[in-house]
């Protein structure tokens, strides 16, 4: 073990539950006193309270500072970067800005990055993949896609490459601009991968699931395939283990499906030491965990369900404190019984608690959706979220939105790409565009309320917002 000037500690989630706690208090008492100091939102939010610095001794009394939700992030981004002239400068560095949930106005969240982070970022990465078995020969295959918008999971799949020091390479699935010509269709996804003996498969469960189902119409050469790290929405045990079956299909031998929980906020993900281990917090040095009441916001008993909040412990570019993610869970600090670690870990995969939803990896607000739509003079419209095959409830997501052109509007493919190009703007997904009737989509007569957003792939049961 080697321990730096900075408390690091390269070990940290294998190291004893007690010296864990100590560093995290350690960073937790230095980040509040920049935070109370430096920070524009919660400097003036704990005045008001009527909080001081000195109110929070440790850990022990977070739960006296409110909670932050999504939309104050979102209503001010600039306001959560810490004010960072005369510090290090690693923290003055502007490094890179990643983007989260949709604003009000259709715009994603800017999450900003110093330098300092930065460094930080690639060891919760490294850590990342040392608790999911990766080795030195192992070859990442990112099939995050590019997009227009800088987002976590494409550059941090890079990043955690660069910090095991191992081959990633990035496929570029998607269409991200009509001014990018390098992006990558199905097949050539599916070349790649079995071109370059990518040992790892890593993106978005849907899309991965495409790419394999893909590789099996082709009798492509998978048999390098040991992992697959899924992440961006809710990954069932069926879906793993039919993944794993078809990838056994095309030759891969006992790969292993590992399923993460992250967040934008994070920049890495919770992860899996083995499927079914729990979702081990790979840096608890970066991130103080807490799953808390969803009233009154005070921490519950360990291994009861709550909303999953965090803290960070290291940052100084966007900094958070008691920031809900919007997901509930339960929370344990027990030692793993697979891997042996003692950081703390989620017990089961947290799930949405909010009105946010994912739609092919992406955190959508349906209230921005359906502004984006409101705003084409469209005589009806209804979106809907399902299944690209009715009889596969593991196939990929599928947006449609239903339209009914205005009075001298003519449904042909130009009004089909302002609706595609104003979703696609708003949320950055593209979806299908189909026309009917304007009472096809919402009769009046038959309801007080028209089903704008319709989320029909939970069970069969519909999730409907106005």
């Amino acid at each position: 073990m080697t321990e730096h000037e900075d408390g690091f500690v390269h070990d940290l989630p294998f190291r004893p539950r007690a010296e864990i706690e100590a560093l995290q208090a350690r960073r937790l008492s230095r980040t509040l006193d920049l935070v109370f100091d430096r920070h524009p939102v919660y400097r003036r939010r704990y005045e008001e309270a009527g909080l001081t610095r000195a109110d929070i001794r440790g850990p022990e009394d977070l739960w006296k500072l409110p909670v932050t939700v999504k939309r104050d992030l979102a209503a001010d981004p600039e306001g959560f970067r810490l004010e960072t002239e005369g510090l290090e400068p690693e923290a003055q560095v502007a490094w890179d800005v990643m983007h989260t949930t949709g604003t009000t106005g259709g715009k994603p969240t800017p999450f900003y990055s110093t330098a300092w982070d930065f460094y930080g970022i690639l060891t919760a990465n490294r850590r990342a993949l040392e608790l999911r078995g990766v080795g030195p020969d192992d070859i990442i295959a990112n099939l995050c896609p590019l997009t227009l918008y800088p987002y976590g999971a494409y550059h941090r799949t890079i990043a955690a490459a660069s910090a095991m020091k191992i081959p990633v390479v990035s496929l570029l699935p998607g269409r991200p601009s009509p001014h990018f010509h390098w992006s990558a269709g199905l097949d050539e996804v599916v070349d790649g991968v079995a071109r370059t003996d990518a040992t790892i498969l890593w993106g978005v469960a849907s899309y991965v699931r495409r790419v394999i189902l893909r590789a099996q119409e082709l009798g492509a050469d998978f048999s390098a395939v040991a992992h697959v790290f899924v992440t961006g929405e809710p990954v069932s045990e069926p879906l793993r283990t039919d993944m794993t079956e078809r990838l056994e299909a095309i030759g891969a031998r006992s790969p292993r499906v590992s399923i993460s929980y992250g967040a934008t906020e994070m920049q890495v993900g919770t992860v899996e030491c083995v499927p079914g281990s729990g979702y081990h917090n790979p840096a608890p040095d970066e991130f103080l965990f807490e799953v808390v009441d969803p009233h009154d916001h005070r921490p519950v008993a360990e291994g009861e369900r709550g909303l999953v909040v965090v803290t960070h412990l290291n940052r100084r570019g966007t900094v958070l404190v008691r920031y809900l993610l919007g997901d509930t869970s339960r929370l344990t600090t027990a030692t793993c019984p697979e891997c042996g670690a003692n950081t703390d870990r989620f017990v089961e995969l947290p799930s949405r608690a909010d009105d946010l939803v994912k739609i092919r990896g992406m955190l959508v607000d349906p209230a921005v959706l359906v502004n984006a739509l409101s705003g084409l003079g469209l005589a009806e419209y209804q979106v809907v979220v399902d299944r690209e095959r009715a009889d596969d409830p593991l196939s990929m997501d599928r947006l449609t939105v239903r339209a009914a052109p205005a009075q001298g509007d003519e449904a042909g493919d130009a009004l089909a790409g302002r609706i595609a190009a104003a979703v696609k703007s708003a949320i950055g997904v593209r979806p299908e565009v189909t026309f009917a009737d304007p009472s096809a989509i919402w009769d009046p007569n038959a309801s007080a309320k028209s089903r704008r957003f319709v989320d029909a792939r939970l069970d069969g049961r519909r999730l409907n917002r106005r």
